[in-house]
């Protein structure tokens, strides 16, 4: 429960509370007094109660927060004691018994000890607020850590994934390729899809399928007699949605250490899949390049990925990868959400 709910919930709380005070301590006067005597009597002596109690509420309890406790207890003392006062002054002009003696000592004693024990049991509820409040504070510090941590992965996923496609149209681009335009224009789209899409949590599996195709249609431009590069798909709906570039990044960095352009046994083999139960299954086998010169931004990209998964889907999505000296191969598997 938020500390907002049980606020709300809480106040219908007090008001209930003080109602069957009054309800309580009117039918019992009623049975000495007129019913409208005995309802002004109540009413006063709730009244007293009620503002001893919100004045250590708001403005002495807190201070007991603080740890500020050589200022909490004498205002505390000096409050019980006013309303013991108070109350013991309160009773005077409604004594049924204008002969009855009424000594201030003893109820002083008395309303002191009842008041604080009122105190004692209205200051759990206090505690109790405060406890919400700090669930509620540590959940949104969470949430917030959650989401920068989150951009902060997207922030170095885009320009990762952009560089390295763009590496590959300019060699095209210089030497006046025709192939440089149609490439240009499956870029556009990815590029679309990232900036126009992917600022969402989420994204249509669909969105996400179709940027991988513009991507596969730009690895296969590079050797036009490669036809080892194969994408099946299956079951996705448009109403499936799953966290922006997640299978265009995994796909990419099959892309970039294949050897399926320079081999003409290489190869790249992605299925996309989504079950009946709305859970979506990659697989990715692709042969891998020999001889690979890393560099410090090498699997920054996987890295990247492997921590969104972690941050969006914690134990509910499976991912296992194989490596080999030739071929390299990953298994992902992710609970997808609906579209409402």
């Amino acid at each position: 429960m938020q500390k907002s709910q049980f606020r709300k919930y809480g106040l219908l709380f007090q008001i209930g509370v003080w109602l069957i005070f009054f309800m309580v301590l009117w039918m019992e006067e009623w049975d000495y007094a007129p019913a409208g005597i005995a309802a002004l009597y109540s009413f006063g002596a709730i009244f007293i109660s009620a503002a001893m109690v919100y004045i250590h509420y708001f403005l002495i309890l807190p201070l007991f927060n603080q740890r500020q406790y050589f200022k909490y207890f004498p205002l505390t003392i000096i409050l019980i004691s006013a309303a013991s006062i108070a109350s013991y002054y309160w009773d005077l002009p409604f004594l049924y018994d204008p002969d009855w003696e009424y000594p201030f000592l003893g109820n002083f004693i008395y309303y002191n000890c009842l008041h604080a024990l009122v105190l004692a049991v209205t200051s759990m509820y206090y505690f109790v607020e405060a406890w919400f409040q700090n669930i509620e504070i540590e959940s949104s510090l969470r949430n917030e850590k959650l989401q920068a941590e989150l951009n902060f992965l997207k922030s170095q996923i885009n320009p990762h994934f952009l560089f390295n496609t763009l590496n590959n149209i300019y060699a095209y681009a210089q030497g006046g390729n025709e192939k440089t335009a149609p490439m240009l224009a499956h870029l556009s789209s990815i590029l679309r899809f990232m900036v126009y899409d992917c600022s969402e949590d989420r994204v249509e599996l669909a969105k996400e399928v179709k940027a991988v195709e513009d991507l596969l249609e730009i690895q296969k431009m590079k050797n036009s007699e490669q036809r080892n590069i194969r994408l099946k798909v299956e079951g996705v709906k448009r109403f499936h949605l799953i966290a922006p570039l997640i299978i265009v990044n995994f796909v990419e960095n099959a892309c970039k250490h294949s050897d399926v352009v320079s081999n003409p046994e290489g190869f790249i083999d992605i299925k996309i899949s989504v079950d009946q139960n709305d859970h979506c299954k990659l697989v990715i086998a692709n042969s891998v390049k020999q001889s690979l010169k890393k560099d410090k931004y090498s699997g920054l990209g996987l890295d990247n990925i492997r921590k969104r998964l972690d941050l969006q889907y914690g134990d509910k999505h499976i991912f296992t990868e194989e490596k080999s000296a030739s071929i390299y191969r990953l298994n992902l598997n992710i609970p997808l959400e609906r579209k409402q």
